[in-house]
């Protein structure tokens, strides 16, 4: 049987989608990972065939993983990640014992924001941005920012908004400056315009040089302490040509990155200076994505994804159309999770298609700093984008925390 390794996986989303996926398609699944609940909850994870736990910061712990699961006399078809931590090493294993032809450049450039803006410097649809790097030099950077405000700023390694933070004026630019500091003294800073408008997340396939897109899906977010999305609509009528300017821009966006086989997603906001990109990262989204894309056109874009990475041309042909919207579920106040009601109800509401809840209980839950603190989600299908936001958010309605205050 041939086998795909596995660098990584969370317990839910589209990592894990990615190995149910190859298990379907007949693949052995081997894991390489550090988290031993795959190995102790082993029975809920039964498409994972094999795991090995290991130091996965290490790099010469996992080839040397590698070496024995080759000796072992297992066919390695592809190695692949959907963790940003290990998708460069992916591919690069891919390359190098499956002779799959992945673009590697880009990879390491997406892996830190600091590195895609500094390549895409001058690009009209790169915002503008300066890099602090270090705290030492931060009161002659704010001095310079000083009526650019409001900024954002980060780390250059956030994802699913961690370390990200809106600054509306000096104090609590520095105030961020030094929180993020406290987290990684060695890191520097990046430091971006803010923008408004309306968000839209881009899913990319690139095949042999060919430019596919797998979802166009506009974003809510909401602003709290951090800047979390909390809705996703996947609206099937809406076309790349039906938002003006924005194909030649996500054209051009993966032309600069000269990708030729690979996959990533874009984040971009229409401002009044015109698109602009939030962000990009070498993979496909997390969380509920690849079951919101399954449900909206009939295919899997891990398995996809899959069939790309063993040199496979993926197949993103259409089966039916759906307009899908996805809530995801937030706490307004610090507490000790107690119980969770209305799942059931939530499920029985018009158009619901999947309730998925991830909080546990005696689970200390908090307004969300990040996108890893949304605790549930509420996924709808009708047959327009308003009408299936409706049927989540009813569907959300349904639900309650309660919590123990602490």
């Amino acid at each position: 049987m041939n086998s795909i390794v596995f660098l990584g996986t969370n317990k839910t989303g589209s990592s894990y989608e990615g190995i149910k996926a190859a298990k379907r398609l007949g693949y052995e699944t081997i894991l390489l990972t550090n988290r031993t609940i795959f190995v102790e909850e082993r029975e809920d994870y039964q498409e994972i065939d094999d795991v090995r736990i290991l130091n996965m910061s290490d790099t010469d712990e996992i080839l040397s993983a590698i070496t024995d699961i080759i000796e072992e006399g297992k066919k390695i078809v592809c190695f692949i990640s959907f963790l940003d931590e290990y998708i460069y090493l992916a591919a690069l294993l891919t390359n190098s014992l499956c002779h799959t032809l992945l673009t590697l450049e880009p990879l390491e450039l997406m892996t830190d924001k600091i590195l895609t803006r500094r390549y895409l410097a001058g690009k009209d649809y790169n915002p503008f941005y300066q890099v602090l790097s270090s705290i030492e030099n931060a009161d002659n950077v704010m001095e310079e920012l000083k009526d650019q405000f409001p900024l954002i700023i980060k780390s250059p390694q956030s994802n699913g908004s961690k370390d990200v933070i809106l600054v509306e004026n000096v104090w609590e630019c520095m105030k961020g400056v030094k929180q993020l500091h406290r987290k990684n003294s060695k890191s520097k800073i990046l430091v971006e315009e803010y923008l408004e408008g309306p968000q839209y997340l881009i899913e990319i396939v690139v095949y042999q040089s060919t430019i596919m897109v797998a979802a166009i899906v506009e974003q809510e977010v909401t602003k709290g302490e951090r800047f979390i999305i909390t809705g996703y609509s996947i609206c099937p009528e809406l076309h790349l040509e039906q938002l003006p300017g924005l194909k030649e821009t996500v054209l051009s966006i993966i032309e600069d990155f000269q990708i030729r086989n690979g996959t990533c997603h874009l984040e971009m906001k229409l401002t009044n200076k015109g698109w602009k990109l939030i962000e990009i990262n070498p993979r496909m989204a997390g969380g509920a994505m690849n079951r919101m894309i399954e449900e909206a056109f009939g295919y899997n874009l891990a398995e996809q994804t899959i069939r790309l990475f063993s040199g496979l041309e993926p197949d993103l042909r259409k089966k039916h159309n759906k307009a899908i919207y996805t809530h995801y579920l937030i706490v307004g106040t610090v507490g000790k999770l107690l119980k969770v009601s209305g799942c059931d109800s939530a499920k029985e509401q018009t158009g619901v298609l999947e309730v998925s809840m991830k909080a546990e209980y005696g689970q200390l839950v908090i307004p969300p700093r990040s996108m890893g603190q949304r605790y549930g989600y509420v996924i709808a299908s009708a047959d327009s984008k308003d009408r299936a936001r409706e049927c989540a958010l009813n569907g959300a309605k349904q639900i309650q925390f309660y919590l123990q205050p602490v």
